[in-house]
């Protein structure tokens, strides 16, 4: 279902099958393509409104992985929308026992979906994309995936930038140009996204860039 695949640098995606997350044949001088996601069935209930929690602290989530413990801190100005979102779905404990299930270590890492068994969780409805914050997706930075086509998809799955990437910011207002919406920063443990970013991986059940070596959410847990 969200397979990072490299194409072009003009940014034309190669094509993408709802439902299946196979790997797809890529040409060896393409470059990386954006994190993307198939939404899931609408199956949990809306999160609350970013109204409600607009003038408090930014959050800080704690993410425990099973090789070490990332802490990140959520732009609730820039990204109100995304950040309640990312927060309802901590809260609900949706996240713990996921995998990081795509890693290209000069990229991002990607995750927020599937179990160690590939299994994945149920999502609720897609939200608006916020990218034209002003956040840019450098080095740090979390960010949510999406459907390529349709920039306001994204539902749970998200990724780490592990280099800079530009290419993933908003250049406009057409749907090409929008951009993938940035909505916090690792505020320590990057150490452990570069133990991440090593990690070997290999094409495995039909997933691309899969690591050998799991990598495990074991929870995620809000702590302001």
């Amino acid at each position: 279902m969200c397979v990072l695949v490299r194409v072009a640098c003009s940014c034309v995606l190669l094509a993408l099958i709802v439902g299946c997350n196979r790997a797809e044949s890529k040409n060896s001088d393409a470059a990386a393509s954006p994190p993307h996601l198939v939404t899931g069935p609408s199956e949990l209930p809306r999160p609350a409104s970013p109204a409600a929690t607009a003038e408090l602290p930014d959050p800080i989530v704690t993410m425990h992985t099973s090789l070490g413990d990332v802490i990140l801190r959520l732009n609730q100005k820039r990204a109100p929308r995304t950040v309640s979102n990312f927060v309802d779905y901590v809260i609900t404990r949706h996240y713990d026992g996921t995998i990081f299930h795509q890693i290209d270590g000069d990229y991002v890492a990607l995750a927020g979906t599937y179990s160690e068994k590939l299994i994945a969780k149920p999502t609720r409805y897609s939200i608006p994309n916020e990218s034209a914050n002003g956040l840019k997706n450098t080095r740090g930075t979390i960010a949510m995936a999406r459907d390529p086509a349709d920039p306001n998809s994204a539902t749970s799955q998200f990724f780490i930038n592990l280099a800079d990437n530009p290419q993933l910011d908003r250049t406009g207002d057409a749907a090409a140009q929008a951009g993938y919406c940035v909505f916090g920063e690792v505020v320590r443990g990057m150490e452990v996204l570069d133990k991440i970013a090593q990690v070997r991986t290999a094409t495995l059940r039909g997933f691309d860039k899969m690591p050998v070596q799991t990598v495990l959410i074991n929870s995620a847990t809000v702590v302001r």
